[in-house]
């Protein structure tokens, strides 16, 4: 594969709704472009798929969904942790033209149900160890192909156990779907800011620009080139799936896949899967940081981490322990236009979002930061202009991503509210639209842009956003809390804010109620990243 058809093969084969369907099939030329079929596709615990065994694998479970009744336009709920089995099934849905509804596992009950229903699926897919987690009358079928030889069957006599062995081995060719960048491609969700996990519609515009690679790369093949990406974080989550997934996809590289992420396994992992680049968020570095030493940690291939949420005072340390020439820190949101990128091997990005100097500000035309009035957090507009007004260098202010298409802007799917909530219009001229972000920046008088807040009582921990006002609505339904406050807060040595909870009691036994609601909350289903770590009784 040359460096000119990265790109094109990314496109090409993500804008028909799947990378493995036969009109475009591994080893057949895409404008001159091609593919080997023999080149690796993915690594999961030692072991290697190539693209054509990847291919035919995907090949088989379609043809196993399209004869359960999967069709186009299909959303089908997807519980699975990291494996092999979820990359099959994320592509051989994309192959059928249904829609993942990628679902967090750390969900249960109540807020797992939701998210089901949000997505109108038809069928539920899922991983045994995760099975009898998701009720409900909906078909369902547990995949267990390579990861989970230990696991016993479900419980729930209503869960179909699926092997290998029930798949068809010579599928018959199914006729490859017509698909436009406009339709989805699948659902991720998201906390937002306030209420229960909204779904994120990814069309597949999104599919299509993700697993397109970067100039960096491009332009410096004999660097770059094989590529290997590791990660552990979850494939439900937009970093992985776009960063990861889809990326690799697009560039003809290998996707090294961990189950979860460990700090004790992560550089051997790295080391064994012969990655040349590693996908993080910030906790995850500290994490690593103060992990103890190992053999593994120079003893890699590594020469990029790229990823999200690195700090400052742990941006040096990390590369210098492990010896990684290159970080690429990123700035997004599932559904966010407004982003940054700070790709670069200087200490001075460290801890930064992106830099712009004055040219770069003249000419940017996409991602802003606008003044927010402090009292209603809402954007400020000139009294006599009545448009918005971007932030001097040293204030801070709300970032915003300009409209260009609102045919291809992630959604909320089934909220049209909430999607509406996040536009403003008639920002610099009559009629142009924004989307907001949510978050604070500061772009400093050398050009540097900083992190600064969350808006609203929205928080992040353990790399997830946590809804402060969903936290508070779970545990307002315990028997005896007459009232509660959800907050964020921030503790030396941690990336985020931990959640913190002052609760009033009805009654007085405080012990009793301390002991239990730990349990009690996972029962309503919070997540276990969500539930606050500082809980203090008080009387009003």
């Amino acid at each position: 594969m040359d460096v000119q058809s990265l790109s094109l093969a990314g496109a090409a084969v993500l804008a028909a709704g799947s990378y493995l369907n036969a009109k475009y099939g591994f080893g057949t030329d895409i404008q001159g472009i091609r593919v080997e079929s023999t080149s690796d596709a993915l690594w999961f615990e030692g072991r290697t798929w190539t693209y054509g065994e990847l291919k035919h694998e995907v090949e088989r479970l379609a043809a196993f969904l399209h004869h359960k009744g999967v069709k186009l336009n299909d959303f089908v709920g997807v519980f699975m942790s990291n494996s092999p089995e979820m990359i099959m099934t994320i592509l051989a849905l994309q192959k059928l033209g249904a829609v993942a509804a990628l679902i967090n596992i750390n969900l249960r009950d109540d807020t797992l149900q939701h998210c089901l229903n949000v997505s109108h699926a038809t069928m539920v897919l899922s991983t045994p160890d995760l099975s009898d987690a998701m009720l409900g009358s909906l078909p369902h079928f547990a995949l267990t192909f390579v990861a989970f030889p230990d696991v016993p069957a479900p419980k729930n006599p209503n869960i179909t156990l699926i092997t290998l062995s029930d798949l068809p081995k010579t599928p018959a060719a199914l006729s490859p779907v017509k698909r436009t960048a406009r339709d989805l491609a699948c659902l991720i969700y998201t906390s937002g800011t306030t209420g229960k996990p909204k779904a994120c519609a990814i069309r597949n515009a999104m599919m299509i620009a993700t697993a397109t690679p970067h100039s960096q790369d491009v332009f410096n093949p004999g660097k770059y080139f094989p590529l290997r990406t590791y990660s552990p974080l979850p494939l439900f989550h937009g970093t992985c799936l776009f960063t990861g997934l889809c990326y690799d996809i697009g560039a003809g590289a290998c996707f090294c896949l961990a189950r979860k992420f460990s700090a004790s396994r992560f550089f051997k992992d790295v080391t064994e899967s012969r990655a040349t680049r590693i996908l993080y968020v910030g906790e995850l570095c500290r994490y690593l940081v103060h992990s103890p030493p190992t053999p593994y940690d120079k003893g890699h291939n590594c020469i990029v981490a790229n990823g999200n949420g690195l700090r400052p005072d742990i941006w040096q340390k990390f590369k210098d322990r492990y010896g990684i020439p290159e970080i690429r820190e990123f700035y997004r949101s599932t559904e966010g236009l407004g982003k940054f990128d700070n790709f670069g091997a200087g200490a001075q990005g460290a801890g930064k979002l992106a830099f712009a100097g004055p040219i770069r500000r003249w000419y940017e035309n996409d991602t802003f930061v606008i003044r927010i009035d402090p009292e209603t957090e809402e954007p400020y507009r000139d009294p006599k202009t009545g448009f918005c007004v971007k932030s001097g260098l040293g204030e801070a202010g709300e970032v915003i991503g300009r409209v260009k298409n609102r045919d291809l802007l992630t959604e909320y799917l089934g909220n049209l509210s909430a999607t509406e909530k996040k536009l403003i219009t008639d920002v610099f001229v009559r009629g142009d639209q924004f989307q907001r972000m949510g978050d604070l920046v500061l772009q400093d008088r050398d050009g540097w842009v900083h992190f600064h807040d969350r808006i609203g009582d929205t928080f992040r921990w353990k790399g997830e956003n946590v809804s402060a006002g969903e936290v508070r609505d779970h545990i307002a339904v315990l028997p005896d809390v007459e009232d509660a406050v959800v907050y964020g807060v921030k503790l030396q040595a941690y990336d985020g804010k931990a959640g913190a909870a002052a609760i009033t009691l009805l009654n007085h036994d405080d012990v009793k109620f301390m002991k239990g609601l730990y349990a009690s909350l996972r029962k309503t289903g919070l997540p276990l990243y969500a539930i606050p770590r500082l809980v203090r009784i008080t009387k009003e």
